[in-house]
């Protein structure tokens, strides 16, 4: 009886201990290790961007196929590349909180009015990709994901000026912002509702600034940033940082800039060169995690998919 009681204590304490365990606290975008996890052959070269299931273990990204595009999946551990569907000419994508959806911006996608571009939709198990209703003809550039709100940069349909819009997994178009943006790109979404974006400094400008879009406003945060196709920025786990994949302007080095987000003019970049590459593109955190996909698309000549910060 005595050792019938003990036991229970045991396991009871046990359990408590593990309930009571402290997670750990959100990572602040701190680059600390950076691996490969497939490369183009094959299945697929040049890879444009990537993109992380909420817990960091599958990757998910668009690349060249035959005289086409795909959609990819891969384990971030020994990974080897899945065909999940054919699509256009896609760009940046984005992994639905839930893990089960992908949303891609193909700016190539025509739809039956003659319309370029839209947000496609496809099964993180793969099938045929569908637009997402409302989002025909916005030339999409970037696309991020947070709860149920997907933000993506692009053209109004109605008068061809650039801007940034939102729709949701189950469609349906709302301007978020037109006026003070020249060029936007690469999108990132604060819990708290702020966009942060990568736009062009000026019409004719080869460098980008980041931009926040909050409150009817544009806000520019930093200027002078050289960046890639797709331009590829994220958020840190805590809310505090931002990072982004650009290049060194002398060398053209590929690496990962930091960014706070205090000051009007520019943040505190702590910056990190990727090896001996050259073609920065898409950067994309996952939701539950400080993992991030990054991708350079002349890596290793026919591209590979990284993912920084490996759980």
């Amino acid at each position: 009886m005595q050792i019938r009681r003990w036991w229970c204590c045991a396991v009871v304490l046990a359990l408590a201990g593990c309930h009571n365990e402290t997670p750990p606290p959100p990572g602040n975008g701190t680059v600390k290790a950076v691996n490969p996890v497939v490369s183009g052959g094959a299945a697929f070269r040049l890879p444009f961007d990537a993109a992380l299931s909420p817990d960091g273990q599958t990757a998910y990204f668009t690349a060249l196929v035959g005289d086409g595009a795909a959609l990819f999946k891969s384990p971030v551990a020994n990974g080897s590349a899945t065909k999940l569907a054919d699509l256009v000419a896609p760009g940046s994508c984005a992994v639905t909180s839930d893990g089960s959806t992908v949303l891609v911006a193909d700016p190539g996608m025509e739809s039956a009015a003659g319309t370029l571009g839209a947000i496609v939709s496809v099964s993180s198990g793969g099938g045929s990709p569908s637009v997402l209703s409302g989002t025909e003809g916005t030339l999409p550039q970037g696309v991020a994901i947070s709860g149920s709100r997907v933000v993506f940069s692009g053209v109004d349909p109605a008068d061809g000026l650039p801007g940034v819009f939102q729709t949701s997994a189950s469609g349906g178009v709302s301007t978020v912002q037109k006026a003070g943006l020249i060029d936007p790109s690469g999108v990132t979404v604060a819990p708290s509702g702020e966009i942060y974006v990568l736009d062009a400094e000026t019409p004719s400008s080869e460098t980008r600034r980041i931009v926040k879009v909050a409150g009817g406003a544009v806000t520019t945060l930093a200027t002078g940033l050289h960046v890639g196709y797709p331009a590829g920025i994220a958020l840190s786990q805590d809310g505090n940082y931002l990072l982004v994949a650009g290049s060194e302007p002398a060398t053209g080095a590929a690496q990962l800039q930091r960014y706070a987000l205090s000051g009007m003019s520019s943040g505190t970049p702590a910056i990190m060169v990727i090896g001996t590459f050259d073609e920065p593109a898409g950067l994309h955190r996952a939701a539950n995690a400080d993992a991030y996909a990054y991708v350079d698309s002349g890596a290793n000549t026919t591209g590979t998919v990284f993912v920084v910060n490996p759980l």
